[in-house]
């Protein structure tokens, strides 16, 4: 059963409404909890969160991505857990951050799935030991396919830790610069 076209959106709905419009109007930028709960004038709790959940659902749908929230990677926001919306079409040459963080939660649960399963096909009070077995077999077979992935993450991710080495290093500069101009050495006697 659907809802009818002529009942107003839940609460829920409209914040996920205001999220997905406010995100869509910055795509491509950082943006962490707190600058969407400004934004959208919601409070930065379990409400925003479930809101953005769902947007990350409805923008997929459209084709769009709301990337997964990661310690930001700009100097300035260094150590903010940050994500960006991209809307279909319009990604960056950075998304693979995002990307392979999802290929490495996926195997993971692929490999506690499989251990699971093999368990179970193995434990003697298991209702249905032959559909477990075959679930084990199949995970295991999923990632055997995606075992690639961690190849291409080595490659991407050296030369992303030689980039974050390196916008470290600047702002550790930057740092050091502000404070030498604003407390001058003594000279020296």
């Amino acid at each position: 059963m659907s809802r009818g076209e002529d009942k107003p959106p839940t609460r829920a709905e409209q914040d996920a409404v205001d999220v997905l419009m406010w995100l869509y109007a910055r795509a491509g930028h950082e943006v962490s909890y707190a600058d969407i709960s400004a934004g959208v004038g919601l409070p930065d709790g379990s409400r925003l969160r479930t809101a953005v959940r769902r947007v990350r659902v409805a923008a997929a749908h459209d084709g769009h991505r709301l990337e997964q929230f990661m310690r930001s990677k700009d100097p300035l926001r260094r150590g903010a857990m940050t994500a960006r919306f991209h809307r279909a079409g319009q990604g960056d040459d950075l998304g693979f951050r995002d990307a392979l963080l999802a290929c490495r939660k996926s195997v993971a649960s692929m490999a506690e799935m499989q251990r699971a399963c093999a368990f179970e096909a193995t434990n003697p009070s298991s209702p249905d030991a032959d559909a477990f077995s075959k679930m084990a077999e199949t995970a295991d077979g999923a990632m055997r396919m995606v075992s690639g992935v961690e190849g291409l993450g080595s490659k991407v991710m050296k030369n992303q830790r030689t980039m974050t080495r390196m916008a470290e290093r600047i702002a550790d500069l930057e740092a050091q610069v502000v404070q030498l101009s604003a407390h001058p050495p003594a000279a020296s006697a």
